[in-house]
Parts: structure tokens; C-alpha cells; sequence
């Protein structure tokens, strides 16, 4: 064999080699890459939160509110704030439209010096009506946040107790179109938990 024939052999054998060693490791690796997978996700498979079972309860919030005492109670206060902030500024209207008739109706004989006086005026109670409207919109916008804090508060605080008097780990609020869109009616405690609640505000009065 001549020397070019050798280099020839030398070349084909060396390629050979190098295929089986891509071979051997390329195997060796996916086996690794295999046990590294599993091992993964043995350690994301997802635990239960505990070891027992939840005791889950939910209410109907909407039911609560037409028939809980203290809810009743607060939402007849801010209807009586609002009719009682409506009826002032109705009256500046009614006051000012008297106003301003009376002013149209003696308009054609007035004076010029009248007529000014009797404008200046209406726009004054235009202003002052103006002004009453925003300070009794600001002032039970007010008043309907302290009662809407006071009752939740307090009927958190109610819960509270009435949760773990009765044992649960969880009551849910549940309200039609709201967050939880499936309940299982077992676990309706609605009316129990109006009966207690109606209970606790008495006792607190």
C-alpha cells in the first residue's frame, strides 16, 4: 500500500470512531436529560393545602343584606340622609323658579335699575344653590362611608366569632354575577348565619 492509501484509511477509521463516540454520549445524555425530567417534575407534583378536609360554608350576601337587622338598619339611615339632602336643594329650586317667574312676569315694567337688582339676585341663589348642592353631595358621600365601614367592621367582627363557634375553616360570600360562579347548596348556611348575626347585633346594642 502506498502512502496515500494509509492517509486514506487512517481518515475513513477516525470518522468511524468519531460517529460512535457521538452515538455513545448522545444516548448516555438523553438518559440523564430523561432522569432529570422525572425528577422534576416529582418535585412539582402539587400537595394538598392540608391533610383533613376543609370545612367550607358559604353565604348569600345579597339574602344577609335584606334581612340582617344592622344592614336594614344602615341602609334605612342613608335613604333618610339622602331624602333629607334632597329635599333642601329642592327647596333652593323651588325658591329659585319662584324667582325667576315672578321676575319674567315684571320684567316689561321694571326699570333698568330694578331689572339689574332683581338678576343679580337670581344668579346670587343660583350660586348658593350650587354651593348647598356640592356640601350636601360631599356630606353624604361622608356619612355613607363611616356607615359602610362601621357595618363592615363590625359584622366582620361578628363572623369571626361565628366562624369558629360553628367550626369552619372557610365562609364564603356568594352573590349572583360575583366571583364564585358555582356553590354546592349543602353548603348553604345562609339562613343560620342571618339568625346568628341578627343575635350578635342585639346583644351589642
Amino acid at each position: 500500500m502506498n502512502k496515500s492509501t494509509h492517509q486514506i484509511l487512517y481518515i475513513i477509521l477516525f470518522v468511524l470512531l468519531a460517529g460512535l463516540y457521538f452515538l455513545h454520549f448522545s444516548k448516555s445524555s438523553k438518559t440523564s436529560n430523561s432522569q432529570n425530567i422525572t425528577a422534576t417534575e416529582t418535585k412539582l407534583t402539587i400537595k394538598p393545602l392540608s391533610e383533613g378536609p376543609l370545612n367550607i360554608a358559604f353565604v348569600n350576601s345579597d339574602t344577609v343584606s335584606k334581612y340582617y337587622e344592622f344592614a336594614k338598619k344602615i341602609q334605612k339611615t342613608l335613604t333618610s340622609k339622602r331624602s333629607e339632602a334632597e329635599g333642601q336643594i329642592k327647596s333652593k329650586y323651588f325658591a329659585y323658579e319662584s324667582l325667576v317667574q315672578e321676575f319674567e312676569k315684571a320684567s316689561p315694567i321694571m326699570g333698568d335699575r330694578e331689572k339689574m337688582e332683581k338678576a343679580q339676585k337670581i344668579r346670587l341663589l343660583e350660586q348658593e344653590i350650587m354651593q348647598v348642592e356640592q356640601q350636601l353631595s360631599e356630606q353624604v358621600s361622608r356619612q355613607e362611608l363611616e356607615l359602610t365601614q362601621s357595618y363592615i367592621v363590625k359584622t366582620n367582627d361578628f363572623m369571626q366569632e361565628i366562624g369558629k363557634t360553628l367550626g369552619y375553616d372557610y365562609v364564603m360570600s356568594y352573590r349572583v354575577g360575583g366571583a364564585m360562579l358555582y356553590a354546592n347548596e349543602s353548603h348553604d348556611i345562609t339562613t343560620e348565619i342571618i339568625k346568628l348575626l341578627n343575635q350578635r347585633y342585639e346583644t351589642s346594642k
